[in-house]
């Protein structure tokens, strides 16, 4: 199963070989839940690009202090999850909102280390954001500095493109028609966010269920 969805993905998905029609800027405002006071979410920090075509991140978060630390433990003793909300803006949308989460045991046991990635369509579109914990092979110890303990965070852009399939060309090239046709405003798009995106979205559901896959809960380990 793992194997076909594998194929199924890469068929779907050509990440790092695409020209992006458009490039601009990209800023993602990061929100958390610890240590809110009386707010739902709180700042956590941002990304910024300068160029969503080459993708190099400027990475600014602040640090955890005694009291986010002891919040995410105590969350990680029903084990229950770190939520964030990223507000996704570039130079053709504003704050379009994007929640993802991972498990609070598996982000301490690997000392505050993440892994954010933007799914980027052709015209600079982000459609998915996901965070998932750093693959460690060994359990990493938060870094400690004065009272503060350092966040990890490695951001990705990820360019997404559908590629036809044999059986499915008559289809796209329908899509394409329809596509100029209301590019001219002979026909109106009412269309869900879903039937509009969906050959986008199946793929990058897949990859995310491949990567809590092959990133496992780590084996308890015996009591002395």
């Amino acid at each position: 199963m793992k194997m076909f969805a594998t194929f199924f993905f890469s068929i779907y998905m050509l990440q790092n070989a695409i020209c992006l029609d458009y490039d601009g800027w990209l800023n993602i405002k990061i929100e958390h839940t610890l240590n809110c006071k009386h707010e739902e979410y709180c700042a956590r920090g941002s990304i910024s690009l300068k160029s969503i075509r080459t993708g190099i991140p400027i990475i600014d978060q602040i640090n955890f202090n005694d009291g986010h630390i002891n919040e995410l433990k105590e969350i990680a003793k029903v084990d229950g999850i770190y939520a964030l909300r990223t507000l996704v803006s570039t130079a053709e949308s504003k704050d379009v909102e994007i929640f993802s989460f991972v498990r609070a045991k598996r982000f301490l046991e690997s000392g505050l280390s993440d892994i954010i990635r933007a799914w980027v369509l052709p015209n600079g579109e982000v459609i998915a954001l996901s965070l998932q914990v750093a693959n460690t092979s060994e359990l990493k110890d938060v870094e400690y500095r004065s009272s503060e303990y350092k966040l990890n965070s490695t951001f990705y852009i990820r360019h997404v493109d559908p590629a036809p399939l044999p059986d499915t060309a008559s289809y796209i090239q329908k899509l394409e028609r329809e596509k100029e046709a209301r590019e001219k405003g002979d026909l109106k798009d009412n269309r869900s966010f879903l039937a509009k995106y969906w050959m986008y979205i199946v793929p990058i559901a897949i990859f995310v269920m491949i990567s809590g896959a092959a990133n496992p809960e780590p084996a308890a380990q015996a009591a002395r």
